[in-house]
């Protein structure tokens, strides 16, 4: 039997292409994290609206108008609740916030708690599963830690292991300290980042809502809280050392 040249041509391009699906599919894919963050929020009719000047609630209607009136005026930033969800919005006038040259809003430190003043409630759902909500935690130590992912160069032996210190030292005094970090990252991605070690706190994860909620404008960012559900303490990292200091009974 024959065979012409398109069959061979054919047959070649044919043995071309399966050889490199085969390269492509045993290749290693990587994903690179540009540093970026964003979150995206979908606003509609039966989301809650407030206009920070009146402190009222606004329909979909009246601030849909409002944003087409005056382009670029506003902006509108999410409130988020105990759950670190935003539970509503509030349309406010771009020359009261703290806007940036990328773009982003930085929290104004004036409206993060204070020292002495009860911490506001959170319910938080940990890696290990359990939840932990503020209320019930009454009658321990609580240290929150703010972060934004478990990533180098923040994300180090170096930088978990003041905080594990911590944690142990208190333990072996007698002292219960119930530790939680707060994250971006997913499920899957906190059981990849951390490592098999004592962190010193319990990752929960796709919880930068809370960053939000605390007015957390740095990050790592340390609140310790009292038994009785009072601000004890506060430090970023690089200042650990003015609650790992302190004596707790």
């Amino acid at each position: 039997m024959r065979i012409s040249k398109i069959e061979i041509f054919i047959s070649l391009i044919f043995t071309i292409l399966t050889l490199n699906a085969n390269c492509q599919s045993s290749e290693e894919k990587v994903t690179r994290y540009n540093g970026k963050i964003s979150q995206q929020f979908v606003i509609n009719r039966e989301t809650i609206i407030i206009e920070h000047a009146t402190g009222k609630r606004i329909s979909y209607e009246t601030y849909d108008q409002i944003l087409r009136s005056n382009p670029g005026v506003f902006k509108t930033q999410p409130i988020f609740d105990k759950y670190g969800k935003p539970s509503s919005f509030e349309l406010i006038k771009r020359s009261q916030l703290q806007i940036q040259d990328n773009g982003s809003v930085m929290h104004n430190a004036d409206l993060m708690p204070e020292v002495g003043e009860p911490l506001p409630p959170f319910v938080m759902k940990g890696l290990d599963g359990k939840e932990y909500i503020s209320e019930k935690l009454k009658g321990k130590y609580i240290l929150l830690g703010f972060w934004v992912k478990y990533e180098k160069p923040l994300y180090t032996f170096a930088s978990t292991k003041v905080i594990s210190s911590f944690i142990e030292e208190n333990k072996h005094r007698g002292v219960e300290i119930v530790s939680l970090g707060t994250t971006l990252n997913t499920e899957e991605e906190c059981m990849e980042a951390i490592p098999k070690r004592n962190c010193g706190f319990i990752p929960v994860p796709e919880s930068y809502g809370f960053n939000h909620r605390y007015k957390i404008s740095e990050t790592p960012y340390f609140i310790l809280v009292d038994k009785k559900g009072i601000i004890k303490a506060m430090a970023s990292h690089t200042e650990f050392s003015q609650i790992s200091e302190l004596m707790l009974r």
